[in-house]
């Protein structure tokens, strides 16, 4: 009776210990433990191929309409060279200077006194109609506002009128005076005005400054009634009622 209690106890025992046995072996497969590396979903996401192999082209080209453009610079402006740039217009002369000077002007460089200089002149201006008082004429010459304003659509259109030959005498008179009398008497004023004229300065503001040079235009009528008054020559400014240079 106890021989057999003892074979149950020890039979029970070996069935305990295969089962262990057979447990144990089935949860380790591997006589070496095996580590596992759990990483977060979003490393689990990520392809050990290139960016260019995993994404199709077609979804790149989708990718790039999708995004906001980069706006292009714009071009640098570059300076056209001196002969290509626009040429400049050149403006044409006041039509007082283009008038002629009398013959007895150009010769005053060739050796006339200022004394026959003057002579001369009062004879032009009695062959253009000046009266003679005494030693000097007296000569109505249009205002230098209107003179200084007129252009050459009025000077062309006045040429076959009573008026051509007041506008002639009174455009020399101007031009004498500028080229030889006013300030230093040696034309600077006509040569600059010219000059600025033909770098494409504009009439008027060429004569502002280079002309009146800081003067108003009555200022320059008192000036040039007051010298030819010293060399007998008495001008009497006229208006006609035209377009007026502005003071």
């Amino acid at each position: 009776m106890i021989t057999m209690l003892r074979l149950a106890v020890v039979s029970v025992a070996a069935l305990g210990v295969t089962a262990f046995v057979l447990w144990l072996k089935k949860e380790t497969p591997h006589p070496s433990a095996a580590i596992a590396v759990r990483e977060s979903p979003f490393v689990q996401a990520r392809s050990l191929k290139s960016p260019l192999e995993t994404v199709q082209s077609s979804g790149l080209a989708a990718y790039g309409l999708k995004k906001t453009p980069v706006p292009t610079p714009a071009p640098a402006v570059v300076q056209a060279p001196l002969q290509l740039q626009e040429p400049v217009v050149k403006q044409t002369p006041p039509v007082w200077l283009l008038a002629d000077i009398p013959e007895f002007a150009d010769a005053k460089n060739a050796g006339l006194s200022a004394a026959q200089t003057i002579d001369q002149l009062r004879q032009s201006l009695r062959e253009s109609g000046a009266r003679q008082m005494g030693q000097s004429v007296r000569f109505g010459m249009l205002n230098l506002s209107e003179l200084m304003a007129m252009d050459s659509r009025t000077w062309t259109a006045s040429l076959n009128t009573p008026v051509a030959s007041e506008n002639r005498a009174s455009a020399m008179l101007l031009t004498f005076y500028l080229t030889y009398l006013d300030r230093a008497g040696d034309g600077e004023g006509v040569k600059a005005l010219l000059r600025a004229m033909e770098q494409g300065m504009t009439e008027e503001s060429a004569v502002r400054e280079f002309i009146l040079a800081g003067r108003s235009v009555a200022e320059l009528e008192r000036e040039m009634g007051r010298v030819f008054a010293d060399a007998g020559v008495e001008l009497q400014f006229t208006r006609r009622g035209g377009l007026a240079m502005r003071p």
